[in-house]
């Protein structure tokens, strides 16, 4: 293990804070009480010796990873299950695993399924069950054939009234599940997504509870051919897997009939409103933001610690090597990735109060926010999961040769976040949806209210943008950036809806139409977000209960932040008012932010308080003993543990002392 305490560069670091770290910690967890929960959960795991780990992760093979997250998860289980509120225990655990695991699934994705979608009764047969993990579930949507396009499924659950059963069947090759987490060794059942069928007649998509392996010795039930679909880019824990069913039944009651049912004779009771499913996807869409957030976060701490550490090439020729962090490339680099940390925490607790009264709502019987919620949400999971992939990446090419290796932490990071950009809708799906409901506002103005989120695409005025004036200072000029961002979005919205229009007009059908215009809605979508995280952003910043000292540093963040969204995407502000010379004095305005920020940067990354544990990189330590950490990890290589590799004796001596 690497001694000798923290190292001169981040001592130095840290001495040059100018607000108090405590204090920002306390703002991102949510409060003071937050925060000294949060440690006190953590000491169960940064205490515990069995979450030690001689072996570095990324020298497990595929199965010991298997096997060593399964056995983590259930001591966490175990852990949780004394505590007074187990959920409490979920993002610790999440930071300790590093990795999607065998049982996230079923916590994410399979109970909320069975909060969501089963009746009072149901719930009462398997809830409990479920939370007591006596069975294990995953939650099978995805086919080979066919991902984002639910309607397209071609899984059948067929009634029968004679027996009141379903028959569960996959037709063809392309109607095999796969993909679902926890499918492949883990699950013992599974809410399968199949085209009901009844009366002979298909109602579309519907959840179904199948048990897939038995309860005694876990082996596959008849009909059921289940396994793992075998290594990916990352998450080499987590069992995705696939799933074939052939006629499987299962009774009536396992359709899951808290919105839809099937009578004993098989009739059709259509949901009260079909905008019922929308509840569970935004709720996977709200934590998804938490976790890009944190990704992102622990990325940028690794960077920016390795960076104050890192000593490279002379500024100044006779100076001696500079910290990389001095270079204003590298600062522009990441500066802006600590802005889009906290602009992401910012939308997600934003978000979640939304879902939260959107929830009390749809108890109530009020859908009216869902469909906006849901359209807002799409936005938010597209747009934050390519951003945080690609701030990731670039703090992995920040930290250069090193970033390449896994025990960096950082291709992890990547891997875990990218996949994002696919599962739970891929991202140029979901821009698309954010789309046709902006669409759709412009055609059906009166369903939007007075406080939507979309209410600015209805008011021309927004395009009245004041000139840019690089002589404001503080608040004023950060604020007036926020209407350059609105006029975007408002003009890029426009602009794709007059295409589809025009197209239409042309003799084009709006299904084509809206077609060849996807390259157009997705600028306008991702226009929209932008402008819908910056927005947060700096009310966020201006309304947090914190001290004037901290909000001139988180001011200066956002600050840059904002100008760099312009700076790297002037196409669409220059089109609102920004002008040329504009673009030269936001220049200006960076190099002074950069270098007003540049003391504050390792002091704002200790602020997410990550601890080794949370971030295991031989990078990002707190003590910066990077190529100590770096050395240890390469002495445990497998491949050291002999001085000389039996290939060299099977292949290598036979042909150097060979005669030919």
């Amino acid at each position: 293990m690497a001694t000798g305490g923290v190292c001169e560069e981040l001592r130095r670091e840290r001495s040059g804070a100018t607000f108090d770290i405590a204090e920002l910690t306390h703002l991102l967890d949510g409060g003071r009480d937050k925060t000294e929960r949060r440690k006190e959960l953590e000491k169960l795991f940064h205490e515990d010796p069995e979450f030690q780990s001689d072996v570095p992760y990324c020298y497990l093979t595929y199965s010991e990873a298997y096997s060593d997250a399964l056995q983590k998860c259930l001591k966490i289980y175990q852990k949780a299950m004394v505590l007074s509120d187990p959920r409490e225990i979920l993002t610790v655990a999440d930071a300790i695993l590093h990795d999607s695991t065998p049982v996230h699934v079923h916590f994410v994705m399979f109970v909320p399924a069975l909060m969501g979608h089963a009746n009072e009764e149901q719930q009462a047969k398997w809830l409990s069950d479920a939370l007591m993990m006596k069975i294990v579930g995953s939650y099978a949507q995805t086919e080979l054939g066919h991902g984002t396009f639910i309607r397209g499924l071609e899984t059948k659950a067929t009634y029968d009234p004679a027996t009141e059963e379903f028959v569960l069947h996959t037709p063809n090759l392309s109607s095999i599940k796969w993909w679902p987490g926890s499918l492949g060794k883990t699950a013992n059942h599974a809410i399968v997504l199949a085209q009901l069928h009844t009366k002979g007649k298909c109602y579309g998509i519907h959840p179904f509870m199948v048990q897939i392996r038995s309860m005694e010795n876990h082996e596959p039930l008849p009909g059921i051919t289940v396994g793992e679909i075998g290594p990916k880019m990352g998450m080499r824990a987590a069992d995705n897997g696939f799933l074939k069913l052939d006629h499987v039944r299962i009774p009536r009651e396992n359709m899951l009939m808290k919105n839809a049912q099937v009578t004993k004779e098989g009739d059709y009771i259509k949901p009260a409103s079909d905008k019922l499913n929308y509840g569970t996807m935004v709720f996977v869409r709200v934590l998804l933001l938490d976790m890009f957030a944190f990704n992102i976060a622990r990325a940028c701490t690794i960077a920016i610690r390795y960076s104050a550490v890192r000593r490279q090439s002379e500024i100044t020729p006779g100076q001696g090597e500079n910290q990389i962090m001095d270079y204003q490339a590298q600062q522009y680099k990441l500066f802006p990735l600590l802005g889009l940390c906290h602009s992401l925490r910012a939308m997600f607790a934003n978000l979640m109060e939304l879902y939260k009264q959107a929830n009390q709502d749809m108890e109530q019987g009020n859908l009216e926010m869902l469909p906006e919620l849901h359209a807002i949400s799409s936005g938010l999971k597209a747009f934050c999961s390519d951003m945080a992939a690609k701030g990731i990446e670039t703090c992995r090419l920040a930290c250069g040769g090193h970033g390449f290796l896994l025990i960096s932490g950082l291709p992890r990071l990547y891997a875990t976040t990218v996949a994002a950009c696919t599962y739970e809708g891929e991202n140029t799906v979901m821009y698309l949806q954010a789309a046709r409901y902006m669409i759709k506002c412009l055609a059906q103005p009166q369903q939007l209210s007075r406080n939507s989120t979309f209410r600015f695409l209805l008011e021309p005025g927004t395009l009245r943008v004041p000139p840019f004036n690089a002589r404001l200072k503080g608040r004023e000029a950060i604020r007036q950036l926020v209407p350059f961002y609105r006029a975007a979005a408002y003009k890029q919205v426009h602009r794709a809806d007059a295409k589809v229009k025009s197209l239409i007009k042309s003799g084009l059908t709006p299904e084509i139409a809206w077609n060849h215009s996807q390259v157009d809605l997705i600028i306008a979508s991702k226009a929209t977000v932008l402008y819908y995280l910056g927005l947060n952003y700096l009310t966020w910043v201006e309304n947090g209960n914190i001290s004037e000292r901290l909000r001139d540093v988180l001011l200066d963040l956002c600050h840059l932040y904002l100008l760099h969204g312009i700076y790297e995407q002037p196409g669409l502000f220059l089109v609102v008012g920004l002008k040329d010379q504009d673009l030269t004095d936001i220049s200006s305005i960076i190099t002074e932010l950069l270098k007003r920020l540049r003391p504050n940067a390792v002091p704002l990354v200790d602020a997410f308080d990550h601890h080794d544990m949370v971030l295991s990189s031989a990078l990002g330590s707190y003590d910066g003993r990077v190529y100590e950490r770096m050395y240890e990890s390469a002495l445990k290589a497998p491949l050291n543990k002999t001085q000389v590799h039996e290939s060299y004796h099977n292949f290598l001596e036979p042909l150097m002392k060979s005669k030919l």
